[in-house]
């Protein structure tokens, strides 16, 4: 399983997200994309044990 990590934003981005959130009646999540790659990429490796 794929784990995602929360981006680390700064208080302008969370600003400009409140603000769409507000706009578009939705919930937004910000996430770093790198932690999820990077885990995606060893999965992926040929060295890895997957017992399924």
């Amino acid at each position: 399983m794929v784990k995602s990590k929360f981006a680390k934003l700064e208080p302008a981005q969370i600003e400009e997200l409140i603000k769409l959130e507000e706009k578009l009646e939705v919930t937004l999540l910000a996430y770093d994309h790198f932690v999820t790659e990077e885990q995606s990429q060893e999965s992926n490796n040929t060295n890895t044990i997957n017992p399924s």
